[in-house]
């Protein structure tokens, strides 16, 4: 089979003062090669804009699969 690369995403969630649970951010179009520290430096960013302190990220990434 042939593994194709078609898309990944990012889901930063983000857990504050009014959402202790947390609440996720979503980002698509994520290069397939993204860095564990791009993703570090992107929750970073998000804390600097926000009251929100970063927690954990979920990385998606889709391959289509064609049998040849």
């Amino acid at each position: 089979m042939i593994r194709t690369f078609t898309n990944a995403k990012v889901q930063l969630m983000m857990v504050g003062e009014d959402h202790e649970k947390g609440i996720a951010r979503t980002f698509s179009h994520l290069p397939e090669d993204a860095k564990d520290e791009q993703i570090q430096t992107l929750g970073s960013l998000l804390e600097t804009i926000s009251a929100d302190k970063f927690d954990n990220a979920i990385v998606t990434v889709s391959h289509q699969l064609d049998p040849k």
